[in-house]
């Protein structure tokens, strides 16, 4: 029994001892395993590291371009705005130019009626007759006529009227009549009377000159204050209407006479420049951009002389969302409501609108709803309203 016991001790040590060196190769295994783990983990830590420096130096890099895209920006507007004012500038001068071409022609005409030699350069190869008028050399003036002032023009012409009636009493001088002194007597009678007649009728032509110049001068006067309350405040509502958290100085609008002496002569230009678009005619414009450029020159009109309400049918069709959304915007601000606050800021006056819409992110700024329907049942069309204002969030 005693050798039994000891057969099954020595063959349990040894089960144990078999299970001991298992278990220190498992050990083993496992330190091994997270000694690798550990040098992954430090190897992964540094990874981490270098990929934040990494980061940090990315986002430095992000934030001085952006810092250099924000000065790009500032640059092309203050560009875009000289562009505006080079492009008014030239527009003025080529009325200009025009309002010396209408005079020179003029003055050309004048002197073909009247008979005044001109030094006229002849061109014997010019064919054409569509170039703009002749070529003169005032070399060939004589040095008294070059130092002739503009001033003298009125002593000019008396000494020229002079001149001329002597010549003709010289020429009745010298060609005795019998009948000089009747035919002179019936001049006489005759320039009386005709004299006369003509002080009266040039009396009568001053009198209506006059009236035509007042009334001249006041349709000139009206037209230009209305211009220029209009041009004054066609940049600022277009720069409204247009502008966004991406272009937060909106577009550029003026107005430009083509005649600044007589404006009824000639037209106006009308330029608009959408955000970041560069100058180009009205014509060239989308239907939309054309769309806000119209509504900018209405708001701007009204601006002058308010009417009571607008009455707006489907402006909206050629914008897109995000330009129907600034439109109802602006309306929106510009409506009775937020008049009694604060009148137009930037010129204009608040005013109250009817708009014919289909789109819900135009009609949801209104403060009412009308919509019409037909009724098959009576054969005709009724209507329904809604206040807006009781869900209007505070």
């Amino acid at each position: 029994l005693e050798y039994e016991q000891n057969r099954d001790m020595s063959s349990r040590i040894l089960e144990l001892e078999a299970s001991l060196s298992a278990l220190e190769k498992d050990l083993k295994r496992v330190q091994d395993r997270e000694a690798a783990a550990k040098l992954a983990a430090e190897k992964a830590t540094e990874e981490v590291n270098q990929l934040k420096e990494e980061v940090k130096e990315w986002k430095s890099k992000s934030e001085d371009c952006e810092k250099e895209i924000q000065e790009w920006k500032k640059k092309a507007s203050a560009a875009t705005t000289n562009i505006s004012k080079l492009n008014r500038l030239i527009h003025s001068k080529e009325a200009q130019i025009d309002q010396l071409n209408v005079q020179k022609q003029e003055i050309l005409e004048k002197c073909e009626l009247e008979q005044i030699d001109l030094p006229i350069i002849p061109d014997p190869m010019d064919t054409d007759s569509s170039v703009p008028g002749p070529h003169f050399d005032f070399d060939e003036l004589s040095r008294a006529l070059k130092d002739t002032r503009h001033s003298d023009r009125g002593k000019i012409e008396v000494e020229f009227k002079q001149n001329t009636d002597a010549l003709v009493s010289e020429i009745e001088r010298t060609a005795p009549n019998l009948k000089a002194l009747d035919q002179y007597e019936a001049l006489v009678e005759k320039e009386r009377a005709v004299t006369e007649e003509f002080e009266a009728v040039r009396k009568e032509e001053r009198e209506k000159t006059q009236r035509f110049n007042e009334v001249k001068q006041k349709r000139y006067q009206l037209f230009m204050d209305a211009f220029n309350h209009i041009s004054g405040n066609i940049d600022k509502i277009y720069k409204q209407l247009t502008k966004s958290n991406t272009h937060p100085l909106g577009g550029t609008a003026y107005l430009n006479l083509e005649n600044d002496d007589d404006p009824f002569l000639h037209g106006i230009k009308y330029t608009a420049m959408p955000p970041t678009k560069r100058f180009r005619d009205m014509e060239q414009l989308s239907g939309g951009e054309k769309t806000v450029a119209a509504l900018a020159l209405l708001f701007s009109i009204h601006s002058y002389k308010p009417s009571p309400f607008f009455i707006l049918d489907e402006v909206d069709a050629a914008l897109d969302n995000l330009n129907v959304a600034k439109v109802a915007g602006f309306i929106r601000s510009r409506s009775c409501e937020g008049a009694r606050t604060s009148l137009d800021a930037d010129g204009g006056s608040g005013f109250q609108s009817i708009v014919i819409s289909l789109k819900d992110t135009f009609y949801d700024k209104a403060e009412a709803l009308v919509g019409v329907y037909r009724d098959s049942d009576r054969s005709c069309s009724r209507t329904l309203t809604f206040d807006l204002t009781k869900y209007r969030e505070s």
